[in-house]
């Protein structure tokens, strides 16, 4: 923490004195400006937070869409549901475009194939 203050200190010093850091309006903006300068390099744990501040918003959303799936597929009437169940069904419905283009006879098939069945499927 001491070492991020240090750094902190020098940052701002440096950023005030150079012009091509004063009209910067995002953050996404600062981190670009100081990759160009090399001045990423200089500044290590700074752009690192900055890197990690501009990929939160990112972490955040998936994790949402994953527990809004969750409450979807996991409700009363399937609330006794296994935990290995319900992460193939999760990901069926994250995947909906991807399910939506296999085959049912491709499925049916490889099924047939992973063994004999008392009951055949067609």
């Amino acid at each position: 923490m001491f070492a991020l203050e240090l750094e902190c200190a020098f940052y701002e010093k440096d950023m005030r004195s150079d012009p091509k850091f004063q009209n910067l309006e995002s953050i996404s903006d600062l981190c670009r400006m100081l990759v160009q300068t090399r001045k990423s390099e200089f500044f290590p744990m700074l752009y690192r937070l900055i890197c990690l501040v501009l990929t939160i918003p990112v972490s955040t959303a998936t994790t949402e869409r994953a527990f809004s799936a969750m409450n979807i597929i996991k409700n009363r009437l399937r609330n006794k549901m296994e935990d290995e169940f319900l992460g193939d069904c999760m990901v069926l419905h994250i995947e909906k475009e991807y399910a939506e283009s296999i085959d049912n006879e491709s499925v049916i098939k490889e099924f047939e194939a992973c063994g004999t069945r008392r009951v055949r499927f067609r």
